[in-house]
Formats: C-alpha cells, structure tokens, sequence
C-alpha cells in the first residue's frame, strides 16, 4: 500500500477510535494519538509517532478550583486539556482560561526554569501530561510544533499586554479623581491656622494637612509612571531619627495595631545625615513597625534601632513576637504573600523595592522562632 493511502487509513482507523471516547473514560493509546492529531503542536506528526507520545503520557484528573501548579513552583510538564477548563492567573489577575485541545505548561520547557503563572481547574478536568523527556525527544526538535507553541505564546502575551493597558487607564483616571478628592483636606489647614497651637485639635489637623501633602506627592509619583514620564528619584541629607520620630508621631499615632503597643527608639552613636527620599523612607518604616506591632499583639515591645557602621546607615526594627518560620522565610519578601489571613502581602514587597531598587541599600530578616523578629535596613551614605 503506498505510503500516502496508508497515512490516511491510519488517520481514519485512530479518528474511529478516538471519536468512541466519551467523557469521563479513561482513553486507550489509540484514542489518545487521535486526540493529539487534533492539537497544533502534533499535526505533522505521523500515526505511529502520535502512538509513541500518547504511550508516553499521563492521563491527570483534577476537581473543581484544584490547584495544577502554583508561580514560581518548578516546571517541568506541558499539559493538553482533554476535557474540562483551566484558569491560568498571575496573582489575582487571571490570564486566560484555557479549554478542551488547549494546553499549558509551554515556557518551563521553551525556557527551563519556575513556572510563570499558577494554574487551577474551573472545573472538573481530565488532562494529558506531556513530561519534559516526551518534549525533548519528540517536540524540540520539530519546525512546526515550536512554531504552534510561539503563536500560543504570543497571542497569551498580546492578552496580558491588552489587559495592563486597561489597568494602566483605568489606574491613572482613578488616581486623577482622587487628588481631586484630596483638595477637600486643605479644609484642615485652614482650621488648624485659626486655632491656637495650644488647642487639642491643632495636632490632629496638623498630622491630616502633613498626610495630605504626602498622599499628593505619592499620587503624582504614580501618574508620572503611568505616562511614562522620565522622572528622578529626589532625595535629600535627612536625619533618620527625627524622620523616625516624626513618622510614629504622625503616619503611625492613630494606627490601631501601633497604639497597642510600646514603641522605643535607640540611637547609638553619633549619626550624619542619610541622603535618602523621605517620603519613601516613611513608608518603609511605617510598614515596618506595623507588621511587628501586629506580630507582638496587645502590650508587646516594638524597638526602632539607628546607628552606622562604615559607609551605611543602619535602621533595625526589632519585635519580641513569634518569629517567622524557616519554611517562610524565602517567600517573605514576595508580593501578595501573607501570614495574616487580612494581610495584603505588599507592605515588606514594597518596604524592599524601596530600599533595594530606589536606594541600592539592603532590607534583610534574622530572628528565630518564638524570640522575635529583627528587620535591618542599610542605607548607603555616599
């Protein structure tokens, strides 16, 4: 028979095969070749090369919301959805849901390392897993699935790049509206000039004008980067122990979490002036101490620690809480990871991103479990 008629009658003896499995059956080696005849990345493959890889291949289940892999957790499989769907999301956000003769898993083999997004199952699902040695030996080096995979990959990146410039509208038309809003505020001012600073009041209006003035600064911030304008990182030779100070006197005196608590300042030694951004440098702080007054809880001890050491200023925020765990500790510092069921995870991302990316100094944890917890923040003086 020649080879053509032959491809043929094997393609139409695995569609008939294929075609009796119904959902919830566990396929043969036959119907899983059919099945992926039908999917892009094995098109060109042969009947007998289909039965190779489908021989090669694990059939997984999952239920509904069932985690398949979580970001940053190593790769190593390509997964095809043989019924069912799967959401895959970065974060909160969800990147796309993917459905029956789709697949996922793709860019841990392209590009061997940590997952780039989690994956879960919508539904019920019934998958076909596809491990790196299958890949290897039978998809890396064939034109035309790499070529499938690339468009996959594509169109999922012109879906992300679409969704981030929705969000980046949307953000800067939210943040205009609330500088507008935060006009109101300039109420207080006004009030606290007519009052005498010996009036009880005065400080409350004082702390809302000064918040004020701050949120307007970090808004603008946001909106500079929003339209892509080039903007410096101002900063200033600053004492860091009356920014402390003015930081637990203002940002933090009302937070709930820091008034239960006592809170001491040390300074050791003599101290020169920190070029640093203020601004920023309070919310580091501030993070700081809220997550260890949290930590300590009602009546705890809370210490803000300044000194230097050559060439750095040093600040350690040190708690009497629990610790952290050892199994924790790598992800600490990760964004939207929390301990706290409330928790948004961003105060120590951010506290980090400031001090590392913005100041090229260092934000580290040591402490042990069950005698506390000491965050040290290195701020370079030249």
């Amino acid at each position: 028979m020649p080879a053509a008629r032959m491809w043929e009658y094997e393609m139409r003896r695995m569609k008939v095969s294929g075609e009796r499995c119904g959902a919830g059956e566990h396929p043969s080696v036959e119907q899983l070749a059919y099945l992926l005849s039908r999917i892009d990345l094995f098109e060109t493959f042969t009947p007998f090369t289909l039965r190779l890889v489908a021989r090669d291949c694990e059939i997984v289940e999952l239920a509904p919301g069932e985690v398949l892999f979580e970001y940053g957790s190593p790769g190593g499989s390509l997964y095809i959805v043989l019924d069912g769907q799967l959401e895959v999301a970065r974060g909160e956000r969800a990147i796309a849901v993917v459905g029956r003769n789709e697949y996922v898993g793709e860019l841990a083999l392209i590009d061997p390392g940590v997952r780039s997004a989690s994956v879960r199952a919508v539904s019920s699902t019934r998958l076909l897993e596809v491990p790196e040695q299958v890949f290897d030996q039978y998809l890396r080096r064939e034109p035309e699935s790499l070529a499938a995979m690339m468009r996959t990959v594509t169109r999922r990146l012109r879906t992300m790049l679409d969704e981030m410039q929705r969000a980046y509208e949307q953000l800067h038309m939210q943040v205009h509206d609330m500088l507008n809003l935060l006009n109101v505020l300039n109420g207080a001012s006004l009030v606290a000039e007519a009052l005498p600073e010996t009036d009880p009041h005065h400080r409350y209006l004082e702390m809302i004008s000064q918040t004020r003035d701050r949120l307007e600064q970090m808004m603008r911030s946001v909106l500079r980067r929003v339209r892509g304008q080039p903007a410096g990182y101002p900063r200033e030779p600053t004492d860091l122990v009356e920014l402390v100070r003015d930081t637990l006197r203002t940002d933090l005196a009302l937070h709930p979490d820091v008034r239960r608590v006592q809170v001491v300042v040390h300074r050791r030694g003599a101290l020169e002036p920190c070029p640093c951004n203020p601004s920023d440098l309070r919310r580091v702080i501030g993070n700081l101490v809220i997550n260890a007054a949290q930590a300590v809880g009602d009546d705890g001890l809370v210490e803000i620690e300044l000194s230097q050491v050559p060439g750095k200023a040093v600040i350690e925020v040190k708690d009497n809480g629990p610790g952290v765990p050892a199994a924790l500790l790598p992800m600490i510092f990760e964004p939207r990871f929390s301990t706290k069921p409330e928790g948004t995870g961003l105060g120590l991302s951010s506290a980090r991103l400031i001090v590392e990316g913005l100041h090229g100094g260092t934000l580290s944890y040591r402490g042990q479990v069950g005698r506390g917890a000491t965050f040290r923040v290195e701020l370079p003086l030249n």
